[in-house]
């Protein structure tokens, strides 16, 4: 993998390997299978993406407690349209939503469909790491910022 891309997860972040109703029918009783990113962290998320130099993408994500196989791909692709499939971000979005914690993910894919497997996993951890951490701060900066100026 030669580019990494940053996501920020928007919007919809949802479990692909549980019932439909789930989320709706039983606690947490969403009103929609999704859960929702903090609409104040996700503004200043997006002010710091357009003065920062990496390669940040706002999407919708799904999560499941599998890696997932080329069989099952098409599948999740058709039905979720995701930017990436993960086994984190809906359990930890699922959490703070519960609690009432603002919630924004930041997530560096250190590998792909096309460059998939444990060596590209581990071939691009650290510096994946590293690009998430730097992304975290410089969202952290300008929440400081705003608050700073009172627009927070």
């Amino acid at each position: 993998m030669r580019e990494f891309n940053f996501l920020i997860r928007l919007f919809q972040i949802t479990y692909y390997d549980v019932e439909e109703d789930i989320l709706t029918t039983f606690h947490p009783w969403l009103k929609e299978n999704y859960f929702q990113t903090d609409k104040k962290l996700l503004a200043i998320a997006k002010k710091y993406h357009i003065i920062s130099s990496s390669s940040i993408l706002f999407g919708t994500v799904v999560t499941g407690e599998q890696f997932i196989e080329d069989e099952k791909r098409d599948e999740i692709n058709k039905k979720y349209k995701p930017l990436s499939v993960d086994m984190e971000t809906a359990s930890i979005a699922h959490v703070c939503y519960v609690n009432d914690i603002p919630f924004l993910s930041v997530r560096t894919m250190t590998d792909t469909a096309q460059y998939k497997g444990i060596e590209n996993f581990e071939k691009n951890c650290e510096i994946a790491s590293q690009k998430s951490a730097e992304i975290v701060l410089g969202i952290l900066n300008q929440l400081t910022k705003e608050k700073r100026n009172g627009r927070q």
